[in-house]
């Protein structure tokens, strides 16, 4: 299978495979989003894992963009986690880590106060969030650490509602539709930029836009 193939079937299962997926309550639609656009912070966060499954895969790295209520990038965090168990082959196809890159890197559990930190009360953005919050939350559980209850805006939710009609909605196809550079595709910082222009551009779309329709174009990011 080819990597796109395996990175769909990731994103696809995340609400499937593991830990269940964190509830609906709280996720913001796109009204929601545009009320508080300007008003809160905004943290975009994007794991890289060892497999598909919450319960016996783990996380190989962390990604996390602190946003201003404006969307501009005001921080970063980008780290390799050790996650105490081989990195499956197809995953490590797809990112491009791999068991030697992560041998020393401190454990998952040990970078977590950092991450939780550093999402504070901000609104967590991930694309398929429910995929990277059932890791997060079993991580956090393995560590003996409350998993955050944060609000959240999943952007592949967002541009559903913000661009109805496009083929498709992973994070690496919506960039191409946009024109999104995506940096180091499948890795977990640059795909958390992405998150970010994505979710920027759902917040300037006209209501009810649909891309191709030959009546609105996207925002310029």
């Amino acid at each position: 299978m080819n990597r796109y193939g395996y990175l769909r079937r990731i994103r696809a299962r995340g609400s499937r495979s593991g830990t269940a997926p964190a509830s609906s309550r709280g996720r913001l639609d796109l009204a929601r989003l545009r009320e508080l656009w300007g008003r809160a912070s905004f943290a975009v966060l994007d794991f890289e894992t060892t497999g598909l499954d919450s319960r016996a895969d783990r996380i190989c790295e962390i990604g996390a963009l602190r946003l201003s209520e404006t969307g501009v990038e005001a921080a970063s965090l980008d780290l390799l986690v050790n996650p105490g168990l081989p990195i499956r082959p197809e995953a490590s196809r797809v990112s491009g880590i791999t068991d030697e890159m992560v041998r020393n890197a401190r454990p998952v559990e040990d970078a977590l106060p950092e991450l939780l930190a550093f999402l504070g009360d901000s609104v967590i953005v991930a694309h398929n969030a429910s995929f990277d919050l059932g890791f997060l939350k079993a991580a956090a559980e393995r560590a003996g650490l409350p998993a955050p209850a944060n609000p959240v805006a999943d952007t592949r939710d967002l541009a559903r509602e913000a661009f109805p009609g496009l083929p498709s909605y992973a994070l690496q196809n919506l960039a191409r539709s946009f024109g999104l550079s995506p940096g180091n595709a499948h890795r977990a910082c640059d795909d958390a930029r992405t998150c970010a222009r994505l979710l920027a551009l759902c917040v300037q779309a006209a209501p009810a836009a649909a891309v191709g329709s030959g009546t609105e174009s996207p925002p310029t990011p």
